[in-house]
């Protein structure tokens, strides 16, 4: 529960559950879509009607706050916007790209929609209320949805809770950065006691004996650098000297200094955005951890809802692959029944034959379930499923059989507001774009202004706190100021990183361009994908509809056939193939109803939705460090025009402001 308050995640549409924002009551009305009972006897759908919602509506799609939600939701659902800062204007022709994308919905293919005397088709089947019971495949069952496996995993999997750890790291290492500039408290202190021969008069005054000399000395202070470049020290020295020399007055005595030094940069390392480069660089890096954080959790709640469906689907092969041997045994059963009577050996032996062989086909299809139940496990990580593995996972989420409108142009526009990929992009661009402006700076030459001042006291006895009292009370404080000039011959290396640093900003600018194009294509296929899965569902329902006219023409035909011939045995090749093709075609109706639920999660990921990360705050970086000694990326640099992302054109001097 730590874990989940802590990365606040909130799950969009990790199931099925689609709803389309009901029409304002000024605008003209959509269809109302025919509802579908889940239990009970099946609602038709009508073909026509599902072409009428198609062509009519043009409801955007709307994002529930959960995947468990199947009310109406508002487009206040959908998540804030990524914040891109002043870099947000480079989606601007992207966004005026994505308005100018028709927005009326696809219709159903032409032939699904063909008029024929079964026109109408029911998504409802024969397997549907049996998969929510037992199989009897274990002992004991336990209830899963998609939503609540995906919540589980979030909280229990061992690999989300290990990348979540990244934002964490990032985050130190902005702390890091930002300690750059705390102040730096310092003490040091030296004694020394001396004794050497004497070889000038200048060193005691007289030629007998050795030097003899003690002297303690001490220093304390504080240093800071400023997110302007200068660099600030504060010194306090003390200390006293005792020896032989007569030339020390007065002997012994305490000394003591206090010292203001301060260094200003002129040219070269001037300025917060060239200090403060590590800091943004940092920050973005928390940024990009995030995101990749989110795109990391979005791949694995994916796979937990792939995975979920998987079961669904095993399990619906299960009761079709049971019902496919039961009507092959009750057909052996009849046959050898009637084996003194008009039943051919022949009939019998193929019938034994298709029992077996669908036997095994059964003995696969729970081996399947099981295994899906296991990579639940281990997507979830959950304690209670992998202390419960020999339990039965009984799915109580049916896929989303109705048929939703999307706009292309809106989940376009979303895509562009949300998606973690084109964030990403753009926090390199502004990272390369300031490490151009700092290359820029350190190619001027180093100018630094020197300014120091000092006073000084003096006493005798070794009394340093005398000196101490002294040097504010006796005299008068000394100044000096200098400059520091520096620059390399040729300066190739500050010219070369320049360089590099602009090749840098091209290929990131191509990146983002590359991140935009990828969104505008993905959405698009999403959106067609979700259209073609609906279609291919009611196609492959129309299939089983007559898949299972055939087997009933032929099966009566078998059953009342008044003679019996040889023509009886092709009868039943005939409707043993049958039976297969049926079965055949549910399970190509179940495929298209786990695609079509696949498809809304695999909408939304490329929408950008499908996962929210709310972030935790950035520790042990007060909020007036981070206003304050971060860098504002408009003092750093400009940001990059729009004509220029999307030409790929970039004239570095007009691009970075010094």
């Amino acid at each position: 529960m730590k874990l989940r308050n802590c990365c606040k995640p909130l799950l969009f549409a990790i199931g099925s559950m689609v709803v389309v924002a009901t029409a304002h009551p000024s605008t003209a009305q959509t269809p109302q879509q025919p509802e579908i009972q889940r239990t009970g006897t099946p609602q038709p759908i009508s073909i026509a009607t599902l072409q009428k919602v198609w062509e009519t509506s043009s409801t955007p799609i709307m994002v529930p706050p959960s995947s468990l939600s199947r009310s109406m939701s508002s487009f206040d659902d959908i998540p804030p916007p990524i914040s891109h800062g002043p870099f947000d204007g480079q989606l601007h022709s992207y966004r005026a790209r994505a308005y100018g994308i028709p927005d009326s919905p696809e219709p159903i293919d032409a032939q699904v929609i063909e008029q024929n005397p079964y026109s109408v088709v029911s998504l409802e089947n024969w397997w549907d209320p049996l998969l929510a019971g037992p199989l009897g495949i274990a002992p004991q069952t336990m209830q899963v949805d998609v939503g609540g496996l995906a919540q589980t995993a979030i909280a229990s999997s061992p690999y989300i809770r290990g990348i979540l750890t990244q934002p964490h790291i990032r985050q130190n290492d902005l702390v890091i950065a930002d300690a750059n500039f705390d102040t730096l408290a310092f003490v040091e202190g030296k004694f020394a006691d001396t004794s050497d021969p004497i070889g000038s008069l200048l060193t005691t005054g007289n030629a007998f004996g050795r030097y003899r000399d003690q002297t303690f000395s001490s220093s304390m202070g504080l240093r800071k650098k400023g997110h302007a470049g200068t660099q600030f020290e504060l010194i306090q020295r003390g200390g006293f000297q005792d020896n032989n020399s007569t030339f020390l007055v007065p002997n012994p005595q305490g000394t003591t200094r206090l010292e203001v030094n301060v260094t200003q940069p002129l040219m070269k390392d001037r300025g917060r955005a060239v200090n403060d480069i590590r800091v943004l660089l940092a920050r973005i890096d928390v940024q990009i951890a995030t995101s990749e954080v989110r795109s990391s959790l979005e791949s694995h709640l994916v796979d937990v809802s792939a995975a979920y469906w998987n079961l669904y689907q095993s399990r619906a092969q299960w009761l079709q692959r049971s019902r496919l041997l039961a009507n092959a045994s009750e057909l052996s059963e009849i046959l050898r029944a009637r084996g003194e009577v008009d039943a051919f050996k022949r009939q019998i032996l193929r019938a034994d034959a298709a029992v077996a062989s669908r036997r095994a086909d059964l003995v696969r299809s729970e081996t399947e379930i099981r295994n899906a139940q296991a990579q639940l496990r281990l997507l979830t990580g959950d304690p209670q499923l992998l202390q419960t593995n020999r339990w039965e996972l009984l799915p109580s989420e049916r896929p989303l059989v109705e048929a939703v409108t999307l706009s292309t142009r809106q989940a376009t526009i979303t895509a562009l507001d949300n998606r973690t990929d084109i964030a990403e992009s753009i926090r390199k661009v502004q990272a390369t774009s300031a490490g151009v402006g700092v290359a820029k700076n350190q190619v001027l030459p180093r100018l630094d202004l020197i300014l120091s001042t000092y006073v000084a006291g003096l006493d005798t006895n070794s009394n340093t706190f005398g000196a101490f009292e002294n040097q504010f009370s006796t005299g008068r404080p000394s100044f000096a100021a200098g400059l520091l000039f520096e620059r390399p011959v040729g300066n190739r290396a500050a010219e070369a990183r320049l360089n590099r640093n602009r090749w840098e900003l091209t290929r990131s600018i191509f990146e983002f361009q590359q991140a935009a194009e990828t969104a505008f294509t993905e959405v698009e296929v999403a959106v067609r994908e979700t259209h073609t899965a609906f279609n291919e569902m009611i196609a492959k329902k129309q299939a089983i509809d007559a898949a299972n006219r055939e087997v009933d023409y032929l099966k009566q035909r078998w059953q009342w056939l008044p003679d019996p011939n040889e023509s009886a045995v092709l009868l039943i090749e005939d409707l043993l193939d049958a039976q297969e093709r049926l079965t055949d075609e549910e399970e190509s109706f179940v495929r298209a109803q786990v695609a079509y639920a696949l498809s809304w999660v695999q909408l939304r990921r490329s929408m950008g939705v499908l996962l929210r990360f709310d972030g935790a705050g950035i520790n042990g970086v007060p909020d007036e460090a981070i206003q304050d000694g971060m860098i504002a990326e408009e003092l750093l640099c400009d940001p990059v025009d729009s004509s220029e992302l999307e030409s790929g054109e970039i004239v570095s001097d007009e691009v970075i402001s010094q």
